[in-house]
């Protein structure tokens, strides 16, 4: 079996990857092969910390004298595989629930920032923010179509893009125009992050140029004027460390923010939200970022914390954060790369709402 079960599993994987993936009935099965791999990974991952758990207990019972116990208690063995079967069979049921249900699942997520001394017009101002969209393989343009639907209807001051619009262009010409249906009373923006910067940044800005009406922000400030107030928003390239790690400091946000009023209130778009701390030290009140999808894969315990995949990536995996006067919100994405699973970790969009009032 150990010989002979790696090369069935490799003449199989060949014989998927020699068909083109547009094929219709092939491409089911190539994806279905390629979730119970990915999945397997994640079961293999399980039956290794098993593994070390039960040699650990095994040590810690020998070392108390307990080998006699354990020899006399001949049930032990057949509970701990139970119990290991039972955490495979759970493993395989979360990932099947987050390749169907789990993966379609979004979240509207509404909250309200604090500006002080924010003018009277820019009051109940309302953001709406989409991220990691990911135009292509499992961001059809049927799909994009329903959630710039559902964007819409939320009836956005501003819409906001922050990055990894998509994955490739080959579909441009279907994807893009869906996409462009977004609408917002005073614009939308958009930010390029690190897969539309390895599609080609130039060639996606185009596109967006062609198809959409969006401003797309790259390395530079705008104003947004409500009523003869302003509200000044910096647009950044995505620049990172990686492996997805982004930069902690960033020249380009300094020279930008430099030029920024007093007292008067600025948004940063960018795509990493690694650069949070020195945002908050230039006084911007509000900066919005994606690039993690909040893990895409997270265990679901209680409460608001969630161990993710994202914890590897960055300080900000998720969520809203506040330093000084200044928040964060990382969102966790429209939609995914990698595989279309998601655990615990629902499609966002988000609408955030001015206020100079203090947060209830």
């Amino acid at each position: 079996m150990h010989l002979a079960a790696p090369l069935v599993f490799y003449f199989i994987n060949r014989s998927l990857l020699s068909f083109p993936r547009s094929s219709g009935v092939t491409a089911q099965i190539q994806r279905a092969w390629t979730g119970l791999a990915f999945s397997s990974i994640f079961a293999s991952s399980f039956l290794v910390l098993a593994w070390v758990v039960g040699s650990l207990t095994g040590v810690v019972l020998y070392g108390l004298g307990a080998s006699a116990t354990l020899r006399l208690a001949p049930g032990a063995l057949e509970l701990a595989g139970q119990l290991t079967t039972a955490g495979l069979l759970a493993v395989f049921a979360a990932m099947a629930w987050g390749y169907t249900r789990g993966q379609a699942e979004l979240q509207i997520n509404e909250f309200t920032v604090e500006v002080p001394d924010l003018a009277a017009t820019l009051e109940g101002l309302r953001l709406v923010q989409l991220s990691d969209i990911h135009l292509g393989r499992f961001m059809s343009a049927e799909r994009i179509s329903r959630y710039v639907l559902i964007a819409n209807a939320l009836k956005p001051d501003l819409l906001f893009i922050t990055g990894d619009i998509t994955d490739g262009l080959d579909h441009a010409p279907q994807t893009f125009p869906a996409l462009g249906g977004l609408r917002a009373r005073h614009g939308v923006y958009a930010i390029l992050g690190n897969h539309d910067r390895a599609t080609g940044a130039d060639a996606v800005t185009a596109a967006l140029h062609s198809w959409t009406d969006f401003e797309v922000l790259r390395d530079r400030g705008t104003v947004v004027d409500v009523g003869g107030a302003r509200l000044h928003l910096i647009g950044l390239d995505d620049r990172g460390k990686d492996w997805a790690r982004g930069l902690s400091e960033d020249p380009v946000l300094g020279e930008l923010a430099a030029g920024l009023p007093a007292g008067e209130p600025s948004v940063l778009l960018a795509h990493r939200p690694d650069l949070f701390p020195q945002a908050a030290e230039l006084g911007l009140n509000l900066v919005l970022a994606g690039h993690t999808h909040g893990g895409q894969l997270a265990l679901p315990l209680p409460g608001r914390v969630r161990l993710s995949l994202a914890r590897f990536m960055t300080r900000y995996p998720r969520g809203t954060y506040y330093s000084g006067g200044s928040c964060l919100h990382v969102n966790r994405g429209l939609g995914m790369t990698g595989q279309p699973v998601r655990i615990a970790t629902a499609r966002e969009i988000t609408v955030i709402t001015l206020s100079r009032h203090p947060l209830s």
